[in-house]
């Protein structure tokens, strides 16, 4: 058979499938069955079992209800109709793919799941299944595709469902912890970072197990909108790799510290030829726990901060009047834990009084440690007048890079104080310059010239508009205020408008297709309440259809998402033209969307 003749059975076959059930009249070929199967009966918290629910000779089935597996997270689910004919009956067999998550260890009971068709009640069998930590599914060899696939390939392999099984891609994704330093003094900074290793497409890494770790002040780096990637040769094969979580962490007790396991979840892109669509499976990884040891701060450096700090001390002013406010600015800057850093004080003197101080204090994320400051902004006024002296002050810490304590001493300052004390009562910020006198506009009266009042504006009845005009003015303000922006704007019918405008807005503006996902996670948000966490392809699949959203919208909608998400991590990105196409295709979605849920 030449390839001409072959491509057109493809197209046959193709084509049959297609028009198949069309064709099939809606009615059981044989005896309704209804089974299930599970994919393994022992598996690791990080793997994913597929449990497979089967109904054969019945017609428009109903998806079985799974919400009873307490053990398990629950993904799916797909499906998968197939037609079997013997001595001219055909007879339909459908089959449910969940996808199972262990939420634990241990030996885990699958409940039986009860299905109903026609007044009768069937039930299938239950499972039990060993959980261990980590993964024990195999890795799978990658098999690539003939050069001229599929004209040169049996006819009869086409559909080879176990064929297709083998062609699947190896599974090399890997999530591994790295610490800067595993021995360390007590407050000492230490980086902990995450880093992905993959050859695999994947998308969305997030942890799902909690993120704390006990036994540190953790300072979390936040998380970046695009990962940065590297590709580096590891024995011979090549891998993608990202840092996907870092936090600085301070010590808050001595000895060994263990820093736990952290769990991530993450969609995996099937390689498979025979798909029209990308698709995608959930992904679990662990990384391996790791031990920091902790010492104790030597006797002379209990209660320092820990780090490399610098001081810096500066005034507003050298000279000032003795009415005025002089303001004196201590900085600390330097690595470490700036948070319980304690602003070295100014005392109060017979020369001058101090007043409370304002002290603010932030980070800056550096690539390799954390670093901050403390700023402390110490009020001044004087009692009196000519050079007055404040003595230098004084920073201790602890160098963890020399095991030294470090004392740091500012210079001493001098302020030339001039002006003439106030008496008593008198305003200390304002000059007395721009202190008016009692008296003299008594006196300007009594030496002045009167003169007639009825010629002066506001006697005019023009004067009466214009005052009439900010009063106007003000009661619409008010009932801007107390009225439309606390009950009209706040009503859920125009905040829902103001959304969906916005997320229409948002899609027209993306240039890139990985900006997609975070519009579309943040339109579900709005719409329903969902977490970010909580939003994922089978979430979105279920919340839609039930506010009976149509099927093809959904899967469209979730598929241009998934695209999203994963073209971060792709080297393959989409044309101008796709993007535009798959804009335009949402926004008549997101549309129909937003008519279905009120």
């Amino acid at each position: 058979m030449n390839m001409r003749k072959r491509f057109g059975l493809v197209l046959i076959l193709i084509g049959l499938m297609a028009f198949l059930p069309g064709l099939i009249p809606g009615q059981s070929g044989g005896d309704v069955e209804v089974k299930a199967s599970i994919s393994a009966d022992k598996i690791g918290t990080d793997d994913v079992l597929v449990y497979t629910f089967t109904l054969k000779g019945i017609a428009n089935p109903q998806q079985p209800d799974v919400s009873h597996f307490k053990d398990f997270k629950v993904r799916g689910p797909s499906y998968r109709t197939e037609f079997v004919e013997v001595n001219g009956v055909f007879t339909s067999s459908v089959n449910y793919m969940f996808y199972l998550t262990p939420l634990k260890t241990g030996k885990l009971t699958i409940p039986s799941v009860t299905y109903k068709h026609e007044g009768k009640e069937y039930r299938t069998q239950s499972f039990t299944v060993e959980v261990v930590r980590g993964s024990l599914a195999p890795s799978q060899p990658r098999r690539t595709r003939p050069r001229n696939w599929p004209f040169d390939r049996d006819e009869d392999d086409l559909f080879d469902p176990l064929k297709r099984e083998r062609r699947r891609q190896e599974i090399d994704v890997k999530v591994l912890p790295f610490v800067s330093k595993k021995n360390v003094v007590k407050g000492e900074q230490v980086m902990y970072s995450v880093r992905l290793y993959t050859r695999n497409r994947v998308q969305g890494p997030r942890p799902v197990s909690n993120p704390s770790i006990p036994g540190f002040w953790q300072e979390w780096y936040p998380a970046p909108k695009v990962f940065e990637q590297e590709t580096k040769i590891i024995n011979g094969k090549e891998y993608t790799i990202a840092e996907i979580l870092k936090v600085a962490l301070f010590p808050t007790k001595s000895g060994d510290i263990t820093i736990p396991s952290i769990k991530f979840e993450m969609g995996l892109a099937d390689a498979d030829p025979f798909s029209f669509f990308s698709t995608t499976r959930p992904l679990y990884r662990s990384t391996p726990e790791l031990t920091v040891n902790v010492s104790p701060l030597p006797p002379g450096a209990q209660g320092l901060p820990v780090g490399q700090f610098r001081l810096n001390v500066t005034t507003n002013k050298n000279q000032v009047n003795v009415n005025d406010i002089l303001t004196f600015e201590i900085r600390i800057t330097g690595k470490g834990n700036v948070k319980t850093v304690n602003v070295p004080g100014i005392k109060d003197s017979i020369y001058y009084k101090i007043y409370p101080a304002k002290i603010s204090r932030d980070f800056n994320f550096q690539k390799d440690s954390l670093t901050g400051f403390v700023e402390s902004e110490v009020p001044v006024s004087f009692k009196k007048t000519g050079l007055i002296s404040f003595s230098p002050l004084e920073f201790k810490y602890f160098d963890p890079e020399t095991s030294k304590v470090v004392t740091l001493t500012s210079q001493p300052v001098t302020i030339n104080v001039t002006g003439q004390k106030e008496k008593d009562g008198s305003a200390l910020t304002i000059p007395k310059t721009e202190i008016i006198k009692t008296g003299e506009d008594i006196d300007f009266i009594k030496a002045g010239k009167v003169y007639n009042q009825d010629e002066n504006f506001y006697n005019h009845k023009y004067f009466i508009v214009i005052l009439l005009v900010p009063f106007l003015l003000n009661l619409l303000l008010l009932l801007k205020v107390f009225v439309f922006d606390r009950f009209i704007s706040q009503s859920t019918l125009l905040k829902q408008k103001k959304l969906i405008n916005q997320t229409i807005k948002n899609l027209r503006d993306t240039r890139d297709y990985g900006d997609i996902s975070p519009v579309l996670e943040n339109y579900l948000k709005g719409k329903t309440g969902l977490g970010l966490s909580e939003i994922n392809n089978h979430t979105i699949s279920e919340l839609l259809g039930k506010y009976g959203v149509h099927e093809r919208d959904i899967d469209a909608f979730i598929r241009i998402k998934s695209q999203s998400e994963s073209s971060r991590f792709s080297p393959d990105k989409a044309s101008s033209k796709e993007l535009k196409n798959d804009i335009k295709r949402l926004l008549e979605i997101i549309k129909r969307i937003d008519s279905k849920i009120k």
